[in-house]
């Protein structure tokens, strides 16, 4: 606690009009300001250890929850979506938009992530993903509780597995817009490395071999996972295809997490025979962000996005990305 109270930023304010009031004792001469700046300093500390008191209070639950926008080239309103989320956290955390603000310093803008430009200018994607990397470490540093990530994704699928790579296997919850309710609702709250997890068979997808996929030293993996499907003819071959046996949509958190475990554990066996893979994919952005989550940027993946009639790459090298933060 007094850690935490000596860096409290009304402690620094304290000091500095101690400082000045220092100063001032110099020049006029008259010793008596000296106290009074020591009266100052006191009463700031003690301002101070207040405030983080409410802190502790105001925040007992172990997870801060910290709402995170992502809006990828899209015209959708990233501040309706943010609100709406604080509206969810109401009633366990009354005025949290608020009370992020005024103890932790934590604004709209911060949680905000947006991205206007061409999704295929790699380069500035890339500085985009860093970017808002280090601004998510930022945050984290703020609070002095853990953090639960609360995270909307609006934009194309490629540029979600993108985002994914930038957060750990756990501390995120992940939601899905509901377009009767106009709203966003938890589709999966992450807290442990299930979703990473081999299988011992598919339950979610079929797997069909299209091409010579064995000793093929360039792959292509083609998800199915969504109403519109992924057009085999525009893409190169040997192609694994991964197609849905469960229908184009999934409902329950135990769904997402197995459709990513079926197909990391696809990708995973890949990249020990194959040096490079190719992925296109027609799937919910909260698995696309397992996906993320899953392959990290290690491993030579090109992530592909259909326009004007084929599959362009949106990065070319997945592990060509370093995050240095």
């Amino acid at each position: 606690m007094l850690e935490k109270t000596l860096s409290n930023r009304y402690v620094t304010i304290g000091s500095i009009i101690a400082i000045l009031m220092a100063f001032v004792a110099d020049y006029i001469g008259i010793p008596t300001v000296y106290a009074g700046a020591g009266v100052i300093v006191a009463l700031f500390f003690i301002w101070a250890f207040i405030d983080e008191m409410r802190k502790q209070k105001l925040y007992s639950q172990p997870n801060i929850p910290i709402p995170i926008i992502f809006n990828i080239s899209n015209p959708a309103n990233s501040l309706s979506a943010l609100n709406s989320l604080f509206e969810n956290f109401e009633k366990s955390y009354p005025n949290h938009k608020t009370n992020l603000e005024k103890y932790f310093n934590i604004t709209q803008q911060d949680l905000v992530f947006e991205y206007n430009g061409d999704i295929f200018d790699e380069d500035r994607f890339i500085d985009f993903l860093k970017i808002s990397k280090h601004d998510i470490k930022r945050l984290e540093a703020k609070t002095p509780q853990n953090v639960q990530f609360h995270v909307v994704y609006i934009g194309p699928i490629a540029n979600a597995i993108l985002v994914g790579t930038m957060f750990g296997t756990e501390g995120v919850t992940l939601y899905q817009y509901n377009k009767s309710t106009d709203s966003y609702a938890v589709a999966l709250e992450i807290d442990s490395r299930s979703f990473k997890e081999p299988i011992d068979a598919f339950e979610i997808f079929k797997r069909e071999d299209i091409g010579e996929v064995e000793g093929s030293d360039k792959i292509t993996v083609a998800i199915d996972l969504a109403s519109h499907k992924v057009a085999l003819n525009k893409l190169e071959k040997p192609i694994i295809h991964l197609e849905s046996q469960v229908g184009a949509t999934l409902h329950k958190a135990e769904e997402f997490i197995r459709a990513n475990r079926e197909i990391y554990s696809v990708i995973n066996n890949l990249q020990q025979q194959a040096p490079h893979i190719t992925l296109a994919y027609s799937m919910p952005t909260t698995v696309a962000i397992l996906l993320g989550m899953s392959i990290q940027s290690y491993w030579d993946i090109t992530l592909t996005q259909f326009n004007d009639g084929e599959y362009k790459p949106v990065i070319s090298h997945l592990n060509k990305i370093k995050y240095y933060f």
